[in-house]
């Protein structure tokens, strides 16, 4: 109970926060709302992990190429297909895990129980872990997460 209310990030990869820091806040908050048995929520911060990790990958595979306008799983998965880069394996979880998990969740009518946020995690982390594989290491700036906290250190 203690590592999910004080360091959530353990739930994935330990390189999350090295790659996409910016993913650390959601991931300690899936973590916190699982704790609380608050599972719908979990989901939620859960999906917006792996949306944050997604939109490094689309960069990294595209070369840098500008971001979709509308920010979503398909809308990500399309691009990439239509630029004929990424890891075939990695996007068709990426599709799964949008048709089977995210998709029905963002409905106001669908809870999950906690055993269905469990299971939501896991196919996250799964994904996640194949796509942050493939992204290499960013020094840490100012304007990141992590070199935020680097720079308010006295």
């Amino acid at each position: 109970m203690y590592s999910l209310l004080m360091a959530g990030e353990a739930l994935f990869p330990i390189d999350l926060g090295i790659k996409v820091p910016e993913a650390i806040v959601d991931a300690r908050e899936a973590a916190k709302a699982l704790a609380y048995e608050v599972p719908t929520a979990c989901g939620f911060h859960v999906f917006r992990v792996a949306e944050s990790v997604l939109r490094k990958y689309y960069a990294h595979v595209t070369s840098g190429a500008p971001a979709p306008k509308v920010r979503n799983i398909s809308v990500y998965l399309k691009a990439i297909k239509q630029t004929n880069k990424g890891d075939d394996k990695i996007l068709a979880a990426l599709k799964q895990m949008n048709d089977l998990h995210r998709n029905p969740l963002i409905h106001p009518e669908v809870i999950l129980t906690p055993e269905e946020a469990i299971a939501t995690l896991g196919i996250a982390r799964s994904v996640i872990t194949a796509m942050l594989a493939v992204l290499p290491v960013q020094p840490p700036t100012t304007t990141t997460a992590a070199g935020a906290t680097i720079a308010a250190l006295p």
